[in-house]
This record gives structure tokens, C-alpha cells and sequence, in this order.
């Protein structure tokens, strides 16, 4: 046989009120703790996200090397189109009067040279 106990009805008595105010203590106390760690946590957040922040600012040894290979190349195209232009420049200007006596006193200082020669038997002999 089972004696059921007989439930009160709940009267607010003093001791309800006491056990309220410290449960709305405790949740209180809980919530302030919950604020703190939530900025503990953005705090924490914040400074991993400034330290990858820097760590990609700050360049690195291959970062350096890739910016030097990249203008040695703009440096190389930009010889190559210099040499390229001044060819097409220098074919498509007649020579003035200067340049054909350069061009004529050049021819003469290699003709000069080439009868100079003091070893005939090395194959660059005058022919002329």
C-alpha cells in the first residue's frame, strides 16, 4: 500500500521570498559573468585578428624575391622594346650628313685596323 503525501498549497511564505531574491542574485551574478567572458572572448578575438592582420602586413623573404624576379622582367622587356624602337626610329630617319661621315670614318678606322695585323695566320687577316 502507498501513502501519497498530501501537497501543500503554495502560500508565498517569508522563506519563498529569501529563496527568490538569492536565485535573482545568482542570475544576476551569472549574467555579469557571461558580459566578462563575452568580452574576454572579443578581447581574445581582436588580438588573434590583429596578429594575422600583421603577420600578412610584414613581407617575407619570397614576397621580396617575387617583387625582384617581376622588375627584373619589366626591366628586361623595357630594354628590349628601347632597342626595338630605336631600331625602327634609326630606319625610318634618313642619315643626316654627320651621321654618313661617322658611318664613313667608322668603316675607315676598321679597315685600318684589319691592315694591322700582325698575325696573319690566326683568319683575320685583311682581304682587301
Amino acid at each position: 500500500m502507498r501513502w501519497r503525501l498530501r501537497r501543500r498549497p503554495s502560500v508565498p511564505s517569508g522563506g519563498a521570498v529569501v529563496v527568490a531574491a538569492r536565485l535573482e542574485r545568482v542570475l544576476v551574478a551569472l549574467a555579469v559573468q557571461g558580459a566578462q567572458l563575452d568580452h574576454r572572448l572579443e578581447r581574445l578575438e581582436r588580438r588573434v585578428d590583429d596578429a594575422v592582420d600583421n603577420s600578412l602586413e610584414h613581407a617575407t623573404y619570397a614576397d621580396l624575391l617575387e617583387v625582384r624576379v617581376h622588375a627584373a622582367k619589366v626591366a628586361a622587356d623595357l630594354a628590349r622594346v628601347t632597342v626595338e624602337l630605336r631600331s625602327e626610329i634609326d630606319q625610318h630617319t634618313p642619315p643626316t650628313a654627320r651621321d654618313r661621315r661617322a658611318q664613313t670614318l667608322a668603316e675607315t678606322i676598321i679597315d685600318l685596323s684589319d691592315s694591322l695585323d700582325t698575325r696573319p695566320d690566326d683568319g683575320w687577316a685583311a682581304t682587301a
